[in-house]
């Protein structure tokens, strides 16, 4: 009687593992080691990528378009993390009928009053009020202007080599307009910044005009004066008072309008349609949500709205990474996660920064992309392809292929697998001296090896021979994963496999 309780013991324990690492390959797994060893996918049947490893920075998921990166292995990820409960984040949707499909995994997980959609609803966040209220300054409020700026392409000097010089420019121009703005009113909007920037002296003849005295820009300028509280304030807003009274209006006209047309492509931006709508007037909405189990959906596609979607979507996400780097993250904290498909049109220098850091406070990025060329290009010049490297080097939890279309980013995928030992075998054949050896088949065979180091993957492979799902490959899509710092079951690096997009 105990052999067969203890038969069917085992029985049930071997059934219960070919549910869990079979079967079930791509669903959460509770552990018993707390929130850090959940599993969310299963690369393998032998391979799972918890909580613990995507922290890692994050996924990065490349593939031409039609190789199924979104509807398979995307989406895969997308419900294991939904399926995590306690999850937050911030989603980027690509296209329009992006929110059908994070409806319906969220309506899967069960947690359909955890999507909060951001367009086309009554949500709104002011960030400029939002950046006050978290007792930022007015620097911040300034490097979140020009971090939107890099979506919005404002710099017309972007990516070349005086190109450093321009940011700064714009930056300073922004900055004294915050800090002026926020004195004398307690607050800074959009239309003040755009009012008190435009409305500054074109020459040192016009900062003495009566006339020009009392336009907005001056009296700003006065308002503020007569508010500074501490000595910091009074020594930052004498800076400011000197580069818009003395420096800028002394500036020839040519560098001062080079320097404007940045400044003045994000305010016109800011100030004007349903972006001023969304982003500028009240606050239901904001960053603080996304920590306390709500993911929001920027349901603003660049693709359909253009520099809307793109100035919301790079003000949000900029705003949320650094509240995330601000957080402390400790015991069960769940996983914060930041998606953003067609990546390239959403990525800014400061992403790499955000990823090198994010770990520790539980934070980390899920991009979607065709190449490295679509991040270089919108990084642009020498030091965007820096930027793009460093970014790329740190989505450590895994790199993900599907099917490629360029030579190039199939061959950085290689290079990444590396090289191993290998042994080639040749031999030649020596003419006959006489006819009778020849006529009887007697050869002078020489044959010979050698080793060295060859690629273990050909860049080939990247591009040819991987499903890309659909009917005639029975919806699966294949995928070659790669990953640093912890191998897969095989003992390599990388691993071949497949997911459905059913």
């Amino acid at each position: 009687m105990q052999d067969i309780i203890y038969l069917l013991i085992c029985f049930g324990g071997v059934f219960l593992l070919t549910q869990v690492f079979g079967k079930k390959r791509n669903a959460v797994v509770r552990t018993a080691g707390g929130i850090l060893d959940r599993v969310l996918i299963w690369w393998s049947d032998k391979d799972p990528l918890t909580v613990r490893d995507l922290l890692n920075g994050g996924i990065a998921i490349f593939g031409r378009t039609g190789s199924g990166k979104t509807s398979s292995s995307g989406k895969c990820l997308a419900r294991g993390i939904v399926g995590l409960p306690g999850t937050g984040g911030l989603i980027l949707a690509a296209k329009p009928e992006d929110i059908d499909d994070w409806k319906a995994i969220f309506a899967e997980a069960g947690r359909s009053r955890d999507l909060l959609v951001f367009g086309g609803t009554d949500l709104r966040c002011n960030f400029l009020d939002y950046i006050r209220q978290m007792g930022w300054d007015a620097r911040e409020m300034a490097k979140m202007l020009m971090v939107i700026g890099e979506g919005l392409n404002s710099n017309d000097s972007k990516g070349g080599e005086d190109s450093d010089f321009w940011e700064k420019q714009q930056f300073r121009m922004i900055y004294f307009a915050c800090l002026t703005v926020q004195l004398a009113y307690g607050k800074v909007s959009a239309t003040n910044l755009q009012k008190f920037v435009s409305g500054a002296a074109r020459t040192a003849a016009q900062v003495g005009d009566a006339a020009w005295s009392k336009t907005f820009h001056p009296e700003t300028i006065r308002l503020a004066l007569n508010n500074v509280k501490t000595q910091r304030d009074k020594h930052d807003l004498e800076q400011a008072t000197e580069y818009n009274l003395r420096e800028l209006p002394a500036l020839a006209d040519r560098t001062r309008s080079s320097i404007e047309t940045g400044v003045f492509g994000i305010l016109h931006v800011y100030c004007t349609g349903a972006v001023h709508d969304l982003v500028s007037t009240t606050t239901n909405c904001s960053p603080d949500d996304t920590l306390r189990g709500k993911f929001i959906l920027v349901n603003l596609a660049p693709s359909d709205t253009g520099d809307l979607g793109l100035f919301v979507g790079g003000g949000f996400k900029y705003l949320t990474q650094r509240l995330i780097l601000k957080r402390k993250a400790e015991g069960n904290d769940p996983p914060h996660v930041i998606w953003a498909d067609e990546a390239q049109t959403r990525v800014t220098s400061y992403d790499s920064h955000y990823l090198a850091q994010c770990r520790s406070h539980r934070g980390c990025m899920i991009y979607l992309s065709q190449s490295i060329h679509s991040y270089y290009s919108a990084l642009g010049g020498e030091k965007g392809k820096h930027q793009a490297d460093a970014l790329l080097t740190n989505f450590a939890a895994g790199k993900v292929f599907h099917a490629l279309g360029d030579v190039q980013t199939a061959e950085w995928a290689a290079g990444m697998i590396g090289k191993s030992l290998q042994t080639f075998v040749g031999g030649s054949m020596a003419p006959q001296e006489e006819p009778w050896g020849e006529l009887m088949g007697n050869s002078k065979y020489t044959g010979s090896y050698s080793q060295h180091y060859e690629q273990i993957l050909q860049p080939n492979t990247f591009l040819n021979g991987l499903r890309t799902g659909g009917e005639e490959n029975g919806l699966i899509c294949d995928c070659i994963v790669i990953r640093s710092g912890k191998a897969f079951a095989s003992g390599d690096n990388w691993l071949l496999t497949y997911f459905s997009q059913k």
